[in-house]
């Protein structure tokens, strides 16, 4: 199996929050980029998306932002999902709410929370998405896996 550097990083990572030592600690960075193409099944939406995240991993502190233009009406839900198999950028797979963002949800939207240790593990291993759902897409209209960027 082949691994890209991001990849190998997060591994890396996991395998530091896994031993509970708590000596070393650092700021992750990620992005997703949110089309209709990437819901499943793939939805058929002029809307375009774009999360950042932040995920410190000594306090295990999730901060994300958004913003997003071109949907089909007001968003109704914008929530981190996982875990799914991890399948290149992209996964076939739909999954439940991990981490939802709560209060207005217009673009320029941020949040932040503590994440527990099986959350952070997912996060790191590239098995989220970021949804944003709306009333004509309730399942999601358009959706980004959460892939590593860097420290």
């Amino acid at each position: 199996m082949k691994f890209s550097g991001s990849r190998i990083t997060a591994l890396a990572l996991i395998a530091l929050l896994m031993t509970g030592s708590g000596a070393v600690a650092a700021v992750v960075k990620f992005r997703a980029d949110l089309t209709g193409g990437g819901e499943v099944p793939p939805v058929d939406s002029k809307g375009r998306g774009v999360v950042t995240a932040t995920f410190d991993t000594a306090s295990r502190q999730l901060t994300w932002g958004g913003t997003y233009s071109g949907l089909t009406g007001p968003v109704i839900g914008a929530h981190f999902h996982g875990p799914v198999s991890y399948v290149g950028r992209t996964s076939e797979q739909n999954a439940p709410i991990q981490v939802g963002t709560p209060g207005n949800l217009s673009s320029g939207f941020k949040s932040s929370t503590t994440i527990t240790e099986t959350q952070a593990r997912d996060l790191l291993d590239g098995r989220w998405y970021f949804n944003i759902h709306t009333n004509a897409h309730q399942d999601g209209e358009i959706r980004g896996q959460v892939v590593l960027t860097g420290k």
